[in-house]
């Protein structure tokens, strides 16, 4: 057992602040005093039994929250208790069944947890207080998840106890998907306990409302009426939040009677590596005999900084653990008590111990990266300083956004208050799923059912259009599908693909299909268990990711490429230079390849190529444009315009969880120089999921407020060009390419200001190809046509194109300049090692047709710039497999990723999403065009050799030709023509 820490903590802070190393780092530094408790009397007198208990175990007197919680109970109130960790919020929930047990009652209860291990962590603690009342038959504890044999199930359905302990996964499909069995426990259901109230925000907060009101209605149905008594982490306005959640109105206790130590809080901005430096403040702690508690962003960090420290320190690192999501249950129940009897002196973790599990009172918190959110500081900072003893908690930043910000303005941090849960519970995808899972457990009775099904009256009426829902033989309506529950799962959107480990077959894990080609492409990291593996398979139409295992230095990051279509405006405002609007939005993104970044520099290993279809999905989101007058400015100050758009997207998504509870991974966004509907160029920021769970209309509503400090991040941050600590995002599908800091503070100011801009007014043109949007896109006509080729492309993250519009709608568009090309390099794929080594393989020669202008040119090795502002000044850009492998070559040159930025047309991408498969040039120019190539690529090479530049320019300017005769055809016919794998002639509909 480790000796008793000093109780006050002021001189170890002076001795870090002074130290050599430590010291200078330290940006900020506060002393956040403490409370004494407050305590009450409950108006109702407990059994003596219960009443000894409670003394016995340190918990009398109550605390003035408790008691205010415990009164609301008894008047048979929903009752929210949102008061900071360590808090005895636990006496809520179990006191009621104590006070149950003891009457002889039948009530029952429900505990609701995200997680397995804080169900363990309650059952212990309830059981504990019941054997100390003597109550240990009358209250009855169990857990029903998914670690709970079959044997043991059957045995709790048959005989249920007084609480019963599960999570929202294990309810939805393993209770009321078979209700009936429960049908005893329902009835008697008295109480529904949800902790960690907070959890339950966004996609998964819709999904978990859906469940609760399900619960709801079967339980009242069945002749019970449970109330909820419901805990959270402080956070703001958490009455409204939890009435979203569960669709009835709470009484809501804020205040804490809870006795509070003085909390030390030292902000870091790292010399070097922030790893280092929390490796640094972790060893002085230790050897100064702190219980130290280190909260790391990612798993693979945890492992290392624990790896780091037995390097230095093999003594210190002995009295150190690691704990993880990926540890077997047994392991994390031992490094919890080991904790808890202060057998250990530290620990190192991810969030998965930011929850209300018990680990006894330790001294210190590192924050290795600010963990996204006021409400999470706290939480986890609330880990530490329990009793009497006063606290530390130190934020190391990492070279983030939002780190970087909360430095230059702590206040931010502690005096701000916490932000706002959002969720949606409208959410149309969701509601569409759950409502069927309720028409499948009982028959749906919208005219009796208020106030859960009004809102979905419209939705009803679709489903059973589509005869998904029919009329019952007694009244209201049924699911047609049996078991719709399967269909659903709670932690993701989109159908599930099932993650196995192709050494055994072993299913290790599932992925939601939005999410499936971002982070389970082949090639990708996964990280799953605290373990690293490769996707070596990914099985479409298996819906089966194929991983192996690995120890690697790096990760991955997904490339891709987007358009967005307006379907329809929910609000809008116009403020000064300011025009944006809340909409809702579908996307479709196309993953394209990937990078392998080092995991601690983020430095590039290597770009690779993918060929995958593309998501499209229907999320809301806000959009803001810059008018004329805008670009203007902005070339006038010698800026460049899609670089500041996209910078200063960069930075609103980075800055956004300062207002809603939210991480920029459940965020997205795309810059674009030219929007059809807009007729302009705008910045979208939107939702990571189908549907809206508040996050954009929580931005919409905050945006001036929110851009201004965009603007000042951007003032402060004393890099040139941007940075990760400002413009720079790790999650970029575009490479962090091009971005415009300085521009980027121009167009700010522009928002900000006072000058009115003219209005912009988004179009719905429903005629142009049944897409929904004209696709037009515009070259920016300032850009010089002598440009040079490192010049910054002018279009970021999206691909548009002019072509998809008919006739009588190019008059409506911007001088269209239509232009194909196609390259024959200096080097094979042999030469360079491979072709997804294609920058390699330098420029010979390559032919531009002009299509409006009829007429072609030819550029060299030496031409590359001129070339290249050819390219940017079409309107569009044709050509046949250009996107891997025409644009990689240039991008040897430049270092551009045109794939993504300039406005194409690739006939190969055509080609495989209608077919699902690959066709060349010369199988479609004879099968449609009865023509053919005049040679090939080898051919070619073999010219480049013998310096015959002519003959290679001569094949060059017929595969043009070739290419602009099938172009043509297709737009003027509507298909194109090839054979099957049969041989048999076939044609397929394209719609350039």
């Amino acid at each position: 057992m480790l000796g008793l820490p000093v109780p006050e903590l002021g001189p170890l802070v002076e001795e870090l602040r002074r130290h050599p190393r430590l010291g200078p780092q330290v940006a900020h530094a506060a002393f956040l005093p403490g409370h004494e408790a407050e305590t009450a009397e409950l108006s109702l007198r407990l059994p003596e039994a219960i009443a000894g208990a409670l003394s016995g175990l340190g918990i009398s007197p109550l605390w003035s929250h408790q008691v205010a919680a415990l009164e609301q109970v008894a008047a048979g109130r929903h009752v929210l208790i949102a008061t900071p960790t360590a808090s005895g919020k636990s006496l809520v929930f179990q006191l009621p069944l104590l006070l149950e047990g003891a009457a002889g009652g039948s009530g029952r209860a429900l505990f609701l947890f995200p997680l397995k291990a804080l169900g363990q962590d309650q059952r212990s603690k309830l059981e504990t207080l019941a054997g100390a009342a003597g109550l240990s038959a009358e209250v009855s504890c169990a857990v029903y998840d998914g670690d709970t044999p079959a044997g043991e199930r059957a045995k709790l359905r048959r005989q249920p106890p007084r609480a019963l302990i599960t999570n929202p996964d294990m309810l939805h499909a393993g209770i009321l998907a078979s209700w009936s069995k429960w049908e005893g426990f329902l009835r008697e259901l008295k109480w529904i306990v949800v902790d960690e109230l907070h959890v339950y925000r966004g996609l998964f907060g819709a999904h978990v409302h859906h469940v609760l009101r399900r619960l709801l209605r079967l339980s009242r149905a069945l002749g019970g009426d449970p109330i909820v008594i419901a805990a959270s982490a402080t956070a703001s306005d958490p009455g409204r939040f939890a009435e979203s959640l569960v669709g009835e109105p709470f009484a809501v206790v804020e205040h804490s009677g809870a006795p509070r130590s003085g909390r030390h809080i030292l902000l870091m901005r790292p010399s070097g590596s922030p790893y280092s430096a929390a490796l640094a403040l972790l060893v002085e702690l230790l050897r100064r005999e702190q219980r130290v508690i280190v909260f790391t962003k990612a798993r693979r960090a945890t492992e290392l900084l624990h790896t780091w420290l037995r390097q230095q320190d093999r003594d210190l690192a002995g009295r150190v653990s690691s704990y993880r999501a990926g540890f077997l249950p047994e392991e994390r129940r031992r490094i919890e008590g080991a904790l808890l009897s202060g057998e250990l002196q530290g620990v190192i973790a991810t969030s998965a111990l930011e929850l209300g599990i018990d680990i006894g009172g330790l001294d210190a918190c590192i924050l290795v990266g600010y963990p996204g959110s006021v409400m999470a500081t706290w939480q986890r900072s609330g880990r530490v300083g329990r009793a009497s003893r006063e606290s530390l908690t130190a934020l190391v930043a990492l070279p983030d956004a939002l780190d970087q910000y909360l430095l230059d303005h702590p206040e931010a941090l502690l005096e701000r208050p916490c932000e706002r849960i959002v969720l949606d519970p409208g959410n149309s995808a969701v509601a569409r799923a759950h409502l069927l899972c309720a028409a499948g457990e009982m028959p749906l009775e919208p005219e009796r059912e208020q106030p859960y099904l009004f809102r979905h009256q419209a939705l009803l009426t679709r489903l059973a259009g589509e005869q998904r829902l029919r009329a019952a033989a007694g009244g209201g309506l049924v699911a047609v599908r049996k078991a719709p529950h399967r269909a659903v799962n709670l932690r993701g959107s989109g159908a599930s693909y099932a993650i196995v480990d192709g050494s055994d077959g072993r299913r290790i894990g599932s992925i939601d299909g939005v999410r499936v080609f971002h982070e389970c492409h082949p090639g990708a990291i996964y990280l799953h268990g605290g373990r690293q593996w490769t996707v070596s398979e990914l099985r479409i139409g298996e819906r089966t990711v194929v991983v192996r295992r690995v120890e690697v230095e790096h990760y991955t990051a997904a490339l891709s490429e987007k358009e967005t279509e307006i379907l329809e405006l929910l609000d809008t405002r116009h403020q000064g230079g300011l025009q944006a609007w809340l909409a809702r939005l579908r996307v479709r993104e196309r993953v394209v390849g990937y990078e392998r970044k080092r995991i601690f520099t983020q430095e590039v290993v290597e770009q690779c190529p993918l060929e995958l279809p593309p998501v499209e999905f229907e999320p809301h989101g806000l959009f803001w444009v810059a008018p004329p007058e805008l670009e203007v400015r902005l070339r006038e100050a010698g800026r460049h315009v899609v670089g500041a758009l996209h910078a200063a997207e960069h930075a609103t998504i980075s800055l956004l969880p300062l207002l809603a509870l939210c991480d920029r991974n459940d965020l997205g966004g795309i810059s674009t120089p030219f929007h059809p509907q807009i007729g302009g160029a705008a910045v979208f920021v939107y939702e990571g999921h189908p549907g809206g769970v508040g996050l954009a209309e929580r931005g919409f509503a905050d945006l001036p407020e929110l851009l201004g400090r965009v603007r000042e991040l951007l003032g402060r941050c004393p890099c040139d060009e941007g940075c990760p600590a400002c413009v720079q995002s790790p999650k970029c599908g575009n490479g962090n390419r091009p971005l415009d800091k300085q521009g980027a503070s121009v167009a700010l100011d522009f928002w900000l200001g006072e000058e009115r801009a003219a209005p912009l007014e988004v179009r719905f043109d429903l005629g142009l190809a049944g897409q929904g949007i004209s696709r037009a896109a515009r070259s920016d006509p300032a850009e010089p046509r002598g440009t040079s080729a490192v010049d910054p492309p002018r279009v970021t993250e999206v691909a548009t194109r002019a072509d998809s519009a008919s006739e009588a709608d190019r008059g409506d568009l911007a001088e269209r300049r239509t232009v194909l090309f196609d390259v024959e390099t200096l080097r094979s794929a042999a030469e360079v090692g491979g072709w997804g080594k294609a920058h390699r393989m330098g420029l010979a020669v390559a032919v531009v047709c002009h299509l409006e202008e009829g007429r072609f040119e030819v550029f060299r090795e030496g031409q590359v710039g001129a070339l290249v502002a050819t390219l940017r000044a079409a309107t569009q850009v044709v050509g046949f497999n250009i996107r891997r492998f025409d644009y990689q070559v240039l991008s040897g040159y430049t270092g551009e990723d045109y794939a993504r930025t300039l406005p194409t047309l690739d006939l190969l991408d055509e080609v495989v999403q209608r077919l699902g498969h690959r066709l060349g040039l010369d199988h479609l120019a004879r099968e449609t065009l009865g023509a053919a190539k005049s040679a090939d690529g080898l051919q070619s090479l073999e010219w480049v050799k013998q310096g015959r530049m002519d003959l290679v320019e001569e094949y060059c300017r017929h595969d043009v030709e070739i290419l602009r005769d099938l172009y043509l055809f297709g737009r003027r016919e509507g298909y194109l023509r090839y054979l099957d794998r049969d041989g048999r002639p076939r044609e397929f509909e394209v719609s350039w």
